[in-house]
């Protein structure tokens, strides 16, 4: 694995950012976590974390920013370009409800090794109605 500092300028300031080249695939030192690096080789339509543990990388994040460029195959792409830059590393998720068929095709595909969650796990926003079918919609104004 091959890290370099490289310079990024911020309008006033100068700051050091590691990077990361694996397989043609570039990937930069998340500011705030460890052992976490932030993929955006197919931004600006799609990014994604992975976590780099002993013997495996963990994919979170995944987000196809637009929600008009989602299902057409830009979160495979990119899916795929982390199974290039790490072919003979595990890699596994943990899924929300809504996204166990998209990873669950990429475990089809062979993109990733494992679906670690073997349970359902609605997802954090609670007007998706897959996770959390029985939400009543709109949401109760916070003035009645």
């Amino acid at each position: 694995m091959k890290i370099k500092i490289i310079e990024k300028k911020n309008d006033e300031t100068k700051q050091e950012m590691a990077s990361m080249t694996r397989n043609g695939k570039t990937f930069n030192k998340h500011p705030g976590k460890e052992n976490c690096w932030i993929y955006h080789g197919r931004m600006p339509i799609s990014s994604c974390w992975i976590f780099i543990h002993d013997n495996s990388i963990q994919i979170e994040n995944v987000i196809v920013i637009n929600p008009e460029n989602r299902h057409s195959g830009h979160g495979r792409k990119m899916i795929s370009d982390i199974r290039l830059a790490f072919p003979d590393i595990e890699i596994w998720v943990d899924t929300w409800n809504c996204t166990r068929p998209f990873w669950e095709k990429m475990q089809e595909m062979k993109y990733i090794d494992n679906i670690a969650n073997d349970y359902s796990w609605p997802c954090i926003n609670t007007t998706c109605k897959a996770c959390h079918p029985e939400r009543n919609f709109p949401r109760r104004s916070v003035f009645e």
